[in-house]
């Protein structure tokens, strides 16, 4: 139309170049935001994150961040290996970031350096409301309970392949000074980062169908940061560990470290070393039991003998005893026989004075009536005999 004003336009690569000036004039420090990754990537020496701020679980913004190489090696040197325990999806981060605008990219965030303390302190608070969970279901001294067995030889090994704490402890239980003989099968599994609890919980079931082939489960990993060990913090893993039908050692990092699988296992050792002395040491204390059993038995044995010898000496000396007074008691009878026999005895009557009258025949005559005239019989003195005549 006649007259009216000419509408003014911009290429978008002018409005963006114009946001780019905006914010490079109005952002040229670098500053701290909190927020959570909602997605992590690598790519060519660079991670790649999404970060989002929840409201009511509600996602209210959303940036594309990254750190670039140099930055990544600087963040390394600070803060180690649990640099990749912090860049998990879900975790609670304290970032300094370096707004960014690029004509063709958009706005972006450089991140300059990542502070740890605020994840491990979201973490340690999970922490803390998972153990208090766990003991409030029960969970912490279900697996200690577990009747065991007397000799734990077969072994069932929860940890990874290249871990240093699964080094130590076949060395160990290898080369222990008693030479006792292990058996022990490795179930491997990652021992740091977000797959722990899932990857170990798989082994575990695995475990647990052949659970007549293994008399214990081992989880050990050597140290590491605090941050490193969280997967064994997980409620799951621990619900999983505290329901084995198998008792479970954990040998989890240093002597300082503590998580809450050590907390629910039959038995926490402070490194993976001291699960395998723990190991070697209940095979001692059941051999010196043995040992200790057969010198009892011995002893015991021997003073049965002791007093079953006594007894038979006894015994020995009671049956001679009664033996000895039998034969008196006999030798008495006898003797009182010999002498009524000797009394009875023809030869000592007819010497009393008496005398004994017996026909022909030698039969003896006991009555007058038996005696017949004209008969002849035989009188008997102690002296000799004589024959006489009936007249």
């Amino acid at each position: 139309m006649a007259g009216q004003d000419k509408i003014t336009s911009f290429s978008l690569f002018e409005l963006n170049e114009h946001l780019k000036r905006v914010v490079a004039f109005n952002m040229r420090e670098t500053i701290w935001i909190n927020c959570e990754i909602a997605d992590v990537g690598n790519s060519k020496g660079n991670v790649y994150l999404s970060l989002v701020e929840r409201s009511d679980f509600k996602i209210t913004a959303r940036a594309e961040a990254m750190i670039w190489g140099r930055s990544l090696d600087k963040i390394i040197r600070k803060i180690g290996d649990s640099l990749w325990s912090i860049l998990q999806v879900g975790r609670q981060v304290l970032l300094r970031v370096q707004v960014e605008f690029h004509e063709y990219f958009g706005m972006k965030l450089s991140i300059q350096d990542i502070d740890p303390t605020v994840t491990i302190g979201q973490l340690e608070l999970k922490r803390l409301q998972t153990q208090k969970k766990l003991e409030a279901e029960h969970f912490t001294a279900l697996n200690a309970q577990l009747p065991t067995a007397l000799v734990w030889q077969r072994i069932a090994v929860i940890s990874s392949s290249t871990a240093a704490g699964l080094q130590d402890f076949l060395q160990q239980i290898n080369t222990n000074p008693h030479q006792y003989k292990f058996q022990y099968e490795l179930f491997e599994a990652v021992v740091q980062g977000v797959n722990v609890p899932l990857e170990v919980m798989q082994q575990i079931e695995k475990i647990e169908a052949r659970k007549a082939d293994f008399d214990c489960i081992v989880l050990v990993r050597g140290g590491g940061a605090r941050l490193d060990l969280m997967g064994f913090d997980d409620y799951d893993l621990c619900v999983a560990l505290a329901t084995c039908e198998l008792p479970v050692l954990t040998g989890i990092g240093h002597d300082i470290d503590e998580t809450l699988a050590d907390l629910v296992a039959y038995q926490k050792l402070k490194t993976p070393t001291a699960v395998a002395d723990y190991l070697i040491h209940k095979m001692l204390t059941f051999e010196s039991t043995i040992v200790q059993y057969a010198s009892d038995i011995k002893r015991i044995a021997l003073e049965r003998i002791r007093q079953e010898s006594t007894k038979i000496d006894l015994l020995e000396e009671h049956l001679k005893h009664s033996a000895q007074q039998r034969l008196k008691r006999a030798n008495q009878d006898l003797e009182a026989i010999a002498e009524k026999l000797h009394l009875l005895d023809p030869r000592t009557i007819l010497a009393r004075g008496f005398s004994a009258v017996s026909n022909a025949e030698g039969k003896l005559i006991g009555s007058v009536e038996d005696l017949k005239a004209g008969e002849e019989y035989i009188l008997h003195l102690a002296d000799g005999k004589v024959t006489i005549k009936m007249g």
